[in-house]
């Protein structure tokens, strides 16, 4: 798979001798980017068994998933030949250039198993499976320490990804993440929030996978259709990660992921530092969308004004000079008071 070399000017920082038990979850946090952890999973038995048969680790991994496997009909993508390995958009992005439909584990993998001596086959990935449902007890027996203060109300959830070579475009996701590579390399690219602009997101729906992606290939830039691109491209980051292997990334950064062999198995965490009552932020991206967006440009202008100071601004400076008791909605936002705020705002979208 051919892939663009990007001039980046960035470098991902890599940390040795990390285990699960001793992750440096507060050096993570501070750096605010992506950090390996080479190694990290190194000696997971799953890890372990896709390296323990040098003639057929395909199968070795293959069959430990299968004896494992819980029996639950499951989500699988299927792309033909001549997509290879791309997943996402049609070309009018009404749709998508590959197909889904419910299956098993067996079914999944007798399928890659029948094309594996051939050079052109089909591609097949089955993504963001909850580990713990899918595979109850190599999720207890592959995984990683969470004692950390930040995981006290927001524990991890864990989910596989497995298939054939495949490219998921560039997106963003909101939890922040740990992604562990179990079988076959991987190449992530990421790049940080504020390239959105240089990224061209596709439509907000449909989405390949529940999030919005970007429209280019970043394997094959096309500098005239996408000319924001090679700014993108500049600020990336790329980590390349071999079996063993854990990536950590922030909050809302953009990445594509990449994977290079015949069959794949990646497993990562995903938790939200935020409270879970504070709700869901594209929602408020949706309303003001609807409410915001497309009125005049000198309304906008100082609703801009507005949410800086309220929103994206000082808390406390905007109630340091009201009387505790007139606080109302601008008092730290806790469980109750969201949901005051939660139907008031119900009550008054149902208008």
């Amino acid at each position: 798979m051919m892939t663009f070399k990007n001039k980046t000017k960035n470098v991902v920082k890599v940390l040795e001798g990390v285990t699960p038990q001793t992750i440096p979850y507060d050096d993570l946090f501070s750096q605010n980017q992506p950090i390996i952890l080479k190694g990290l999973v190194k000696d997971w038995p799953l890890v372990k068994a896709g390296q323990s048969s040098v003639q057929q680790p395909v199968n070795t991994v293959m069959s430990q998933l299968e004896q494992h496997y819980s029996k639950r009909p499951l989500l699988v993508y299927k792309a033909p030949a001549e997509n290879k390995a791309r997943f996402g958009y049609n070309k009018s992005c009404t749709g998508f250039n590959f197909s889904s439909n419910r299956s098993t584990i067996p079914e999944v993998f007798d399928a890659i198993r029948s094309q594996l001596t051939q050079e052109e086959h089909d591609y097949f990935y089955i993504n963001s499976l909850r580990f713990d449902e899918g595979f109850p007890e190599l999720n207890q027996t592959n995984t990683l320490n969470f004692d950390h203060a930040e995981f006290k109300n927001n524990q991890p959830v864990s989910k596989i990804w497995l298939g054939t070579e495949s490219v998921a475009a560039a997106h963003f996701d909101q939890p922040k993440n740990i992604a562990c590579c179990v079988a076959g390399k991987r190449r992530f690219t990421l790049f940080p929030p504020e390239q959105i602009n240089n990224l061209y997101p596709g439509p907000l729906s449909p989405t390949p996978g529940g999030q919005v992606v970007t429209l280019a290939n970043l394997s094959q830039p096309d500098f005239t259709r996408f000319p924001r691109l090679k700014e993108a491209l500049e600020n990336a980051y790329i980590a390349e990660l071999e079996p063993g292997d854990g990536l950590y990334y922030p909050s809302m950064w953009w990445h594509e992921v990449e994977a290079f062999d015949r069959f794949n198995v990646m497993v990562n965490y995903w938790w939200m530092e935020a409270e879970p009552y504070l709700g869901n932020p594209m929602d408020a991206l949706m309303h003001a969308m609807m409410s915001v967006r497309d009125r005049p440009a000198i309304d906008k202008e100082a609703w801009k004004a507005l949410f800086d100071y309220y929103i994206f601004g000082d808390s406390e400076n905007v109630r340091a000079h009201l009387p505790p008791e007139s606080h109302g909605a601008l008092s730290d936002i806790d469980e109750n008071q969201a949901r005051r705020l939660g139907a008031m705002l119900r009550n008054n979208l149902n208008r």
